[in-house]
């Protein structure tokens, strides 16, 4: 089933596109070449039934996005694609939610951010200050299952899981300073600054790849982004808002958006239980800038840069959080770039000429409903801190203050696991 989808699933899915076989070919394809395959779900230990959720999210994704395509169901309620797609006459998602169970996990019965991206490529492992954090894959095989076949699709889903292991990684350095300050939280802060400085560099590396494995617009909105569809009224699609590293740093370091906790509630369906529980656990905590004003007794900054660099000497800490904070914004801004370069850009130029909209998933929203408007609120709420006054010092002041040291080399950051030392079991 996993060299199925390697191979034999990229090909179908991109005759289909050029129309030569019908959708319904890739139906009868997975009825006769690999549903009979498919194991019983009670016997799938944890591992294979998550690489099996991971596979059969990819397979109804792609079947919905072919059907929308050619007309033959709805964007917004393609429920009736999966009538045809019985796994030995026992419905797709009645099979899929008997697997989903077995992952341990609590994931539903469609494909997610997290089969796709946590799941579905090889383990990313982080090293910083000595400490090696890894981002689990569920093949070990080295492999990243695709839609399409092509690099361009490949190198996406590495840049996402890498950008977001790392993210994890500043997270869990910075989080545990929100119920305890502890001696050392300004290298915990300084830490946390350099691992957000090496997510901006990855966002760099991704936009100057190679040109046969360069992302453009086109095939981010026209080809890959029509396969992160829903699957009935209402649910989540895969898509960055399901990112539950950026909410989480939102509601460790602060953002100034009214209301932010309903926010965070409005994308638990796009979430797994653990992450929910995480998110809530995090809700209506005091946000670490706010912390530290409040236990240095500061109300007020001052407004003189000679006062501020005065104040980041006698406090390192304001220094370090601030420098945290800074890189915080970077990321979020970039992140923001690479919407608009890759979704809304295009979208404003098509609509520009009349070109009508793509018509699976809309290139004038987020695959989630999100539109630009919201990311662009979002973006000035991160900004908007508690420490904004800081900018007035220079940056090399603050960082000797901190002791912040050189960025490493990103390859000294983050490595990709090869299948000798990623592997959990065989694949499916």
């Amino acid at each position: 089933m996993n060299e199925w989808t390697l191979r034999r699933f990229p090909e179908l899915n991109q005759a289909i596109l050029t129309g030569e076989p019908h959708p319904a070919d890739l139906v009868r394809a997975l009825r006769a070449e690999v549903f009979p395959s498919l194991p019983e779900p009670d016997a799938c230990d944890e591992t294979r039934a998550r690489q099996i959720v991971t596979l059969l999210g990819m397979w109804g994704s792609a079947c919905v996005r072919h059907h929308v395509q050619c007309g033959l169901a709805s964007a917004t309620d393609p429920r009736a694609v999966f009538d045809a797609l019985d796994v030995r006459g026992e419905p797709f998602r009645s099979y899929f939610a008997r697997v989903a169970v077995r992952t341990g996990t609590g994931h539903p019965d469609r494909d997610t951010y997290v089969s796709y991206f946590h799941w579905n490529p090889p383990a990313i492992r982080v090293h910083w200050s000595g400490v090696t954090r890894t981002a689990p894959g569920a093949f070990g095989d080295g492999e990243v299952r695709t839609y399409t076949g092509d690099p361009r699709e490949r190198e996406l889903v590495l840049f996402v899981k890498t950008a977001e292991a790392v993210e994890k990684a500043a997270n869990e350095t910075v989080e545990p300073l929100t119920r305890d300050f502890t001696g050392d939280a300004v290298d915990r802060m300084v830490a946390g600054a350099g691992l957000l400085n090496a997510v901006h560099r990855i966002f760099a590396e991704f936009t100057r790849l190679p040109p046969d494995r360069a992302m453009n617009a086109e095939f981010f909105s026209d080809t890959w982004r029509q396969y992160t569809n829903h699957w009935e009224p209402g649910d989540f699609p895969p898509s960055g808002v399901a990112d539950t590293e950026f909410l989480a740093r939102d509601l460790v370091l602060g953002i100034d958006v009214p209301d932010y906790a309903s926010h965070v509630r409005h994308v638990h369906p796009a979430l797994l239980p653990a992450d929910r529980g995480r998110l809530t656990s995090l809700i209506g905590r005091v946000p670490l800038p706010t912390q530290i004003l409040r236990r240095l007794g500061i109300t007020r900054l001052p407004t003189d840069t000679g006062d501020l660099l005065a104040l980041a000497t006698a406090h390192p800490e304001l220094a370090a959080c601030y420098l945290l904070l800074a890189e915080n914004v970077r990321v979020a801004s970039t992140h923001l770039n690479f919407t608009k370069r890759y979704v809304f850009d295009l979208r404003r130029d098509r609509d520009a000429a009349g070109v009508p909209d793509t018509p699976v998933v809309s290139g004038r929203a987020g695959s989630t409903g999100i539109p630009e408007a919201i990311l662009e609120r979002l973006k000035r709420g991160r900004r908007n801190h508690p420490l904004t006054a800081f900018e007035r010092v220079p940056r090399s002041a603050l960082t000797a203050i901190a002791g912040m040291p050189p960025a490493p080399p990103l390859g000294e950051v983050v490595s990709v696991a090869t299948p000798t030392d990623d592997w959990t079991s065989s694949p499916a």
